[in-house]
């Protein structure tokens, strides 16, 4: 006989990326109690309010997560014992690869690996097969093409300017007629290695109503921009959706919709951003967008004169944190703006509006 008062064990679906606040498949998820009190509101983070967040009622039909992960559940039960979803990581070699790109062509001195393009680059990367890290330096100049890192590439890459190239000197531009291309895009899944972008200017136009960005981390990769300028005519400056993104020293700006912007996967369980010490500013849309079960820290940044919300937070998993940034709000626009479940679980100290 069943003992009613006794709770029925959970069921851990296998899903590889570990969730920090899984829901039960095919329920809804419903407002958490706070598991900690939420630190003071600080000036610029306004308490909810009607215009501000957002309430959250029960639906009366089955939710996207239980119907969403019905296939997954499926797909493990059919895998072989032990098996798993994914590919396991190839064996990294010590030795780092270096690779010099030219945007004219010509080889560097005593530089024998030295590639018209990036994406020439990439091609002579993944044919070597091996997962040892890779270093890719670009000349100065300006690179009119789309980089994509595909998903058969391992290990760590790096791509950067040549050693004593000024700064701002390097940039990768892509516009195109074409819908959904971003300028920089990593498909290598995160077990196979992240990629790290650094000191580059990103320009970018694709005529799309979805997945518009200029720097794009697809679902389960880790993608990192430091010290990067990033601007696109058409949409959004750096995303991530359901992947790990970290935006160091950055200046977004300009954008036709969001600076930047981390959605969870499709479950709402799994994608994280941070975005420190950066510059956002002059975008249509949100200055920083976090949503959909995404898991964001947003600290040291500079927000300001955005369309939207400076930081908009939707359904944001426990942990969120704002810390020390500078922001703008108006009359008619608060500076942060809450919606949906999970603001009793947002940590902000220490911001200012200005």
């Amino acid at each position: 006989p069943v003992d009613a008062s006794r709770p029925t064990p959970r069921t851990m679906r296998a899903v590889a990326p570990v969730s920090t606040a899984p829901a039960t498949a095919g329920v809804a998820p419903t407002r958490r109690r706070p598991r900690h009190r939420r630190a003071s509101t600080t000036r610029g983070v306004p308490k909810a309010s009607a215009v501000d967040s957002e309430d959250v009622s029960t639906p009366t039909g089955p939710s996207r997560r239980g119907v969403l992960a019905a296939p997954l559940v499926a797909a493990a039960a059919s895998a072989p014992t032990g098996g798993s979803l994914f590919a396991p990581p190839r064996a990294r070699a010590e030795e780092t690869r270096v690779l010099v790109v030219s945007s004219s062509g010509a080889a560097d001195a005593g530089s024998a690996k030295t590639f018209p393009s990036v994406t020439a680059a990439l091609a002579a990367l993944s044919a070597r097969g091996d997962a040892s890290p890779a270093s890719i330096r670009l000349s100065p100049g300006v690179y009119a093409e789309r980089v994509v890192v595909p998903a058969s590439l391992a290990g760590d890459l790096l791509i950067e300017p040549v050693a004593g190239a000024a700064p701002g000197s390097v940039t990768l531009e892509h516009r195109t007629g074409s819908p959904y291309e971003a300028t920089v895009e990593n498909q290598m899944p995160a077990s196979r290695g992240a990629v790290t972008l650094r000191s580059v200017n990103v320009r970018h136009a694709s005529p799309s109503v979805a997945n518009n960005y200029a720097a794009f981390a697809t679902p389960g990769s880790s993608l990192t921009l430091e010290s990067c300028d990033v601007q696109s005519d058409t949409g959004s400056g750096i995303a991530a959706e359901g992947a790990t993104l970290v935006v160091k020293d950055c200046r977004v700006h300009d954008c036709k919709s969001h600076g930047v912007a981390v959605y969870g996967d499709l479950l709402g369980e799994f994608g994280s951003g941070e975005v420190s010490d950066c510059a956002v500013a002059r975008n249509g849309g949100d200055g920083v967008l976090l949503r959909q079960g995404a898991f964001g820290v947003v600290r040291g940044c500079v927000i300001t004169d955005n369309g939207g919300f400076s930081v908009e937070l939707v359904d944001c998993r426990e942990g969120t944190t704002l810390v020390n940034n500078k922001w703008t709000g108006s009359k008619k626009r608060a500076a942060v703006r809450f919606g949906g479940y999970g603001e009793e679980d947002v940590v902000a100290e220490n911001n200012v509006e200005v």
